[in-house]
């Protein structure tokens, strides 16, 4: 599996992207960032996007990505956006409302749309392409749920947007081969109440939650970071002992095997 990260911070600045990676070039784990990176010809191999919650971080670019399919002229079967059932409802009420940006399903025709929506249920696993998935809630201020993903006897663990959560942590411990972990840390512990009211992790908050892997010891990944306090959290996380953890930055690809 190959994971290619377009966009790994809490918000956007010039070289800070937001929430989106790349699996295999065909897969979409959220579309914060998507066509500002992408060529045209990318784009076109798209065929899903895993989406966590409807933060507009995290889905910006899709209302871009489905425009730009719609208007390369070509026939392309439709991109499944798939989430749980409160964010595929929040992204049909509050993006693609007629308003905000065209309902792609149902242009050109609902028979043959550009977008689809599918709704999935946390904790019943299903299959997309050759990889295994299972949606996970997690606990942020929306609807928000990471994704266990397995393929050809490894998995990795999307955790999304979340603060101090259970559920994920109960899953992991129960997976075979678990390789790595994608998980955030949005701000430094000066800003602890912050984080606790918006639904994220500070460094420390990051510490307890690995802990909760028991003996566990997979490749951690670290995105989300406010650009801003970036250098600071990046030293907070330094003291975690006993873990590998690794910050992503923008444009790299990892490799999971």
């Amino acid at each position: 599996m190959d994971i290619r990260v377009l966009g790994c911070h809490g918000s956007q600045l010039p070289g800070y992207n937001a929430t989106s990676f790349l699996l295999d070039g065909t897969i979409m784990i959220d579309g914060g960032t998507i066509t500002s990176v992408l060529s045209m010809e990318e784009q076109i191999n798209i065929n899903s996007i895993l989406v966590t919650h409807a933060h507009l971080d995290h889905v910006r670019d899709i209302m871009l990505l489905v425009d730009n399919f719609y208007y390369c002229k070509k026939e392309y079967p439709a991109i499944s956006v798939i989430g749980t059932r409160g964010v595929i409802d929040a992204l049909r009420a509050h993006l693609f409302n007629d308003i905000i940006w065209p309902d792609f399903s149902q242009i050109p025709t609902p028979e043959n749309p550009v977008l689809e929506f599918e709704v999935v249920q946390p904790g019943v696993k299903f299959q997309l392409n050759n990889l295994t998935i299972n949606a996970v809630l997690v606990n942020h201020t929306v609807e928000t749920v990471g994704y266990v993903i397995e393929s050809e006897g490894c998995s990795v663990i999307f955790v999304g947007d979340t603060g101090p959560t259970e559920e994920i942590w109960k899953v992991a411990r129960k997976q075979e081969n678990l390789r790595a972990i994608f998980i955030e840390a949005s701000f430094p512990d000066s800003l602890n109440t912050i984080a606790n009211v918006t639904g994220h992790l500070t460094p420390s908050g990051l510490e307890r939650e690995l802990a909760k892997l028991g003996v566990l010891a997979p490749h951690v990944y670290l995105y989300h970071m406010k650009p801003q306090y970036e250098k600071t959290i990046k030293e907070e996380v330094s003291l975690i002992g006993n873990r590998y953890i690794r910050i992503l930055s923008e444009g790299e690809v990892i490799r999971i095997k």
